[in-house]
C-alpha cells in the first residue's frame, strides 16, 4: 500500500495544501506571540510546514512495517510515545537550527519562547497523523480509478480450488503465544506485502502467508476475494452500496467497509446468487 497520500496525483497536490493551510494558520497564532517581521513569521510557518510534510512520510512507514498489532497495548503505547518525542524533536530542532543558520541567534532566541506553544502543536498534528493512517491500514479501501487490477487468470482458477483441502482453524503466532483462530469468526482478511493480516470478531493477527493461498483454501461458498488486496466473509456482510460509478461498497457488521473491484464484484454476485 502506497502512502495515503501519494496514490496519484490529486492527493499529492492534497496533500501539499493541507500542509499550506497549516503554515497559513501557524502564521495567524504566532504573529501576536513574536515580535517578529511578519515575512519571517510566514517563512517559520512554510519552514515547519515543509518538515512535518516530509516526516510525515517517514511516520507512515514506521506505522505501517512497524507489526503493532503483535504487540501488547502497552508495548504499542512505548512506542508511539518514543517515535512522538524523536519526530517532534526532529521537526523543531531542524527548524530552529535553520533560523540560526540563516538570521543568526538573535532571530532563533525569539522563537525558543514559542517551544512550548509549538510543542503543544506539533503534539497534536502527530496524534492527528497517527490517528489517520493507523484509520488507513484498518480499512482496506483502495482506490483503481475503475481499473479491474485483478489478474483473469487467478479468476479461472478458482473451479480448480474447489479439490484443495479446505481450512477449518489458522494458527497464528503472537510473540510467544499462539492463537488458534477459527474460520466462522473471520471477517475479513487484508494484505499487508508478504504478510495478510487477519480481522476477527475477537481482534486481528498477522500472518506470514499470501492471499493466493487463503483464496485457494478457504471454504469457496463463504469467502470471496472482492480485491486484489481484500478477502471477505460473506456472512459478515450486512449491506452493499453503489460507489462512484460502477463500484460497489461493502459494510461489514462491525461497521468497517470494503470497496470492491468490478471482478471481486462479479464473484461475490456468484457467491450470493444476486
Amino acid at each position: 500500500m502506497l502512502h495515503p497520500f501519494l496514490e496519484n496525483t490529486t492527493k499529492i497536490v492534497q496533500y501539499i495544501l493541507l500542509w499550506f493551510t497549516y503554515a497559513i494558520l501557524q502564521t495567524f497564532v504566532l504573529v501576536s506571540l513574536v515580535a517578529l517581521p511578519l515575512w519571517m513569521i510566514i517563512v517559520d510557518g512554510l519552514v515547519h510546514a515543509t518538515l512535518f510534510g516530509v516526516l510525515g512520510l517517514f511516520l507512515w512507514s514506521v506505522i505501517k512495517y512497524g507489526n503493532y498489532s503483535i504487540l501488547t497495548v502497552f508495548q504499542r503505547s512505548i512506542n508511539y510515545v518514543a517515535i512522538g518525542i524523536l519526530t517532534l524533536g526532529i521537526w523543531i530542532g531542524s527548524g530552529y537550527g535553520f533560523f540560526y543558520l540563516c538570521f543568526g541567534m538573535q532571530v532563533s532566541d525569539q522563537l525558543i519562547q514559542l517551544l512550548p506553544t509549538r510543542g503543544f502543536i506539533g503534539l497534536l498534528i502527530y496524534l492527528l497523523i497517527v490517528q489517520q493512517f493507523r484509520f488507513a491500514l484498518v480499512t482496506p479501501v483502495h482506490e483503481n480509478n475503475g481499473i479491474d487490477t485483478t489478474d483473469t487468470a487467478e479468476v479461472n482458477e478458482n473451479n480448480k480450488n474447489q479439490q484443495l483441502d479446505v481450512l477449518e482453524r489458522i494458527a497464528v503466532k503472537s510473540g510467544s503465544k499462539i492463537h488458534v483462530v477459527l474460520v466462522s469468526e473471520i471477517l475479513f482478511i487484508q494484505a499487508d506485502g508478504d504478510y495478510v493480516m487477519i480481522y476477527t470478531t475477537n481482534g486481528k493477527y498477522l500472518k506470514e502467508q499470501t492471499m493466493k493461498y487463503f483464496e485457494e483454501h478457504l471454504p469457496q461458498q463463504q469467502f470471496v476475494r472482492v480485491h486484489r488486496s481484500a478477502i471477505v466473509n460473506v456472512e459478515m456482510i450486512s449491506r452493499i452500496e453503489l460507489y462512484e460509478k460502477q463500484n460497489q461498497i461493502l459494510t461489514l457488521k462491525n461497521g468497517q467497509q470494503i470497496k470492491t473491484s468490478p471482478t471481486g464484484y462479479k464473484s461475490l454476485k456468484m457467491t450470493l446468487k444476486l
